[in-house]
C-alpha cells in the first residue's frame, strides 16, 4: 500500500473539495430551488471549503488540531451517510450506492493518513523542540 506524504495528502483534501463544490453547485442554479436543496447545498459547500482551508494548512493542522481534521473528516462520513440515507428514501438510484461507497472509501483513507501523519508531524516536532532545549 501506498504510503501518503502531507503534499499528497493536501491534493486529496483540495481535490475532494472541488467535486464538492461542482456537485453542489447545480442546487444554487438550477430551479426548482427549494429550502431544503438549499440547505443540503449549503451545508456541502461549507464542508467543501473547510475542505479546502484543510488543504492548504494541512502541515500546521497536523501538529496544532490533529482533532480537527480528524472530526471534520468523521463529520463528512456522517452527512455524506445521512444524504445517502435521505436520497435512498425520497429517490434511489443504483448510482448512489457506488457513489456512497466512494465517498466512503475516500474519506476513511482521508482518516487512517491524517492519523499516521499526525503522528509523524508531532514526533519530528518533539524532536526538533528536545534539540533546541539547553
Amino acid at each position: 500500500m501506498m504510503r501518503e506524504t502531507i503534499g499528497s495528502l493536501k491534493a486529496y483534501f483540495i481535490f475532494v473539495s472541488v467535486l464538492g463544490l461542482s456537485a453542489n453547485f447545480h442546487t444554487f442554479t438550477e430551479p426548482p430551488i427549494d429550502l431544503i436543496a438549499l440547505i443540503i447545498g449549503s451545508i456541502g459547500v461549507a464542508f467543501s471549503l473547510v475542505y479546502l482551508y484543510v488543504g492548504i494548512r494541512l502541515r500546521k493542522l497536523l501538529v496544532e488540531a490533529t482533532e480537527l481534521v480528524s472530526t471534520l473528516i468523521l463529520a463528512s462520513i456522517g452527512y455524506s451517510t445521512f444524504i445517502f440515507l435521505l436520497a435512498a428514501i425520497f429517490d434511489f438510484q443504483s448510482m448512489l450506492v457506488v457513489q456512497f461507497i466512494i465517498v466512503l472509501a475516500i474519506s476513511w483513507y482521508l482518516y487512517i493518513n491524517v492519523e499516521r501523519l499526525a503522528r509523524i508531524e508531532k514526533s519530528k516536532n518533539r524532536a526538533r523542540q528536545g534539540c533546541v532545549k539547553v
